[in-house]
């Protein structure tokens, strides 16, 4: 898995590098001290996205607008100093996984990445959220996105990177051999 990690602070991002690889070793870290640099590694094809809003290149809600529109099902968490509840807002708006304060600690980091990414914790078998056994089920039924954005109440770009995180995370080629793997594994009831 690869990460892109977006700020300004170099001690920032190398601190947010070493407790995301403390606990996923194998996961690679790409590092951006700008937006401009930010936007361009991101279409590389990161699995996750970890972005300040104060950086060089542009305003808060342009910057991660203009990541999201470079990178529409990049699963985008921003982490920031910053605490204005109109900007904050205006952040949500634009499809962001989760905002989290500079002040918590690396667990309050690492757990909503887990649980919002479905990332590994260690096991052998992949941790899959809860709500992505929900779109896996449903994937098996054969539904497509939008139908399962329709019964789970999510939109169809939401359903998207689920199913991209699910398909990941099983090493499958596609939806067809993930639901096939899960089934194998006992991940997964079309029930």
């Amino acid at each position: 898995m690869r990460c892109l990690i977006g700020d300004d602070h170099p001690l920032m991002r190398q601190a947010l590098a070493a407790t995301l690889t403390g606990r996923w070793p194998e996961l690679s870290v790409d590092q951006a001290a700008g937006f401009p640099e930010t936007w361009a590694l991101a279409g590389g094809g990161p699995d996750f996205c970890l972005v300040d809003l104060a950086m060089p290149g542009a305003e808060p809600v342009q910057g991660v607008q203009r990541l999201r529109d470079m990178a529409p099902d990049l699963p985008i968490m921003v982490v920031t100093g910053l605490t204005d509840p109109a900007l904050l807002d205006a952040i949500r708006a634009c499809g962001v996984i989760g905002i989290l304060s500079k002040t918590f600690d690396a667990e309050e980091l690492l757990d909503p990445l887990q649980h919002a990414l479905g990332l590994p914790n260690g096991a052998d078998e992949p941790s899959l959220t809860d709500r992505q056994r929900d779109v896996l089920r449903l994937m098996g039924s054969g539904l497509t996105n939008k139908e399962i954005g329709l019964r789970l109440g999510i939109a169809p770009a939401t359903v998207k990177i689920h199913v991209s995180r699910i398909i990941a995370l099983l090493g499958a080629a596609n939806r067809t051999d993930a639901v096939s793997r899960a089934e194998k594994r006992g991940l997964s009831s079309t029930a």
